[in-house]
């Protein structure tokens, strides 16, 4: 019996996701004029209704549009267009969720290699102005300390600001390119530090980078983000199930 010729199965056509679509639909509302420079974007649960999708891809589509320098999202302050670019915004597949435990590693890899240069350069070149600016990303932080959500956004303000200290812009697109993945982290670390007592010892470890910042003590200053990231990966370790 002649052996069955199998059925041409062609290949699924690549389909954007939700939040690059979403990303993609923005960046045309400010090329147009809908939204200018300067002008702040409706809330995330607002957009969210407006599309007709869920909170979690317009949080997607903002951190693309982040990533790609158009808009500059802040806790208390909204998301604001920041420029206009005709180039669509870039968005790679690896910058959504972090699946498994060996991509959360290798996040957190890219995490501390990127943030020891911000914190180095930091120490080293941060001006007193930009010393208050980093204490009041934490006093952000710590008036939010009974809203996780509202934490979790102030702390990867924390951050980000960190690495526009640093002077380095391309550290700086980095950090924003891993965005997303960072805050589904740090969401999930700050649930649990908040359900376990310990969100005043994470607060407390952002106060130390600053205050070793301030004296151009790196030493002190690294050892506060490493206490930090610490506490977040056996947080995380939990999560992903190792104990």
């Amino acid at each position: 019996m002649p052996a069955r010729t199998p059925p041409a199965i062609r290949p699924l056509q690549k389909r954007p996701s939700i939040g690059a679509d979403i990303a993609a639909r923005l960046q045309g509302m400010i090329n147009d004029g809908t939204f200018k420079p300067g002008d702040r974007l409706p809330g995330q649960r607002e957009l969210a209704q407006q599309f007709g999708t869920s909170l979690a891809g317009v949080r997607e589509a903002i951190s693309v549009l982040t990533a790609a320098g158009l808009v500059d999202a802040r806790p208390g302050r909204g998301t604001v267009v920041s420029s206009v670019g005709g180039a669509a915004p870039t968005f790679d597949g690896w910058l959504g969720a972090v699946g498994d435990e060996q991509e959360f590693e290798e996040l957190m890899q890219a995490r501390r290699i990127l943030e020891a240069f911000s914190i180095s350069q930091a120490t080293a070149l941060a001006t007193p102005a930009q010393v208050a600016r980093l204490r009041e990303a934490v006093g952000a932080m710590g008036a939010q300390m009974h809203n996780p959500d509202a934490y979790a956004e102030a702390d990867m303000h924390f951050h980000l600001l960190l690495s526009e200290v640093a002077g380095n812009r391309v550290v700086t697109r980095l950090m924003r390119a891993i965005q997303r993945p960072m805050m589904e982290q740090l969401r999930r670390s700050i649930a649990h530090l908040k359900a376990s007592g310990q969100l005043e010892e994470n607060l407390a470890t952002h106060g130390r980078i600053v205050d070793g910042i301030e004296r151009r003590d790196l030493e002190a200053a690294q050892r506060g983000f490493d206490d930090m990231l610490a506490i977040s990966l056996a947080l995380n370790w939990i999560e992903f199930g190792g104990g």
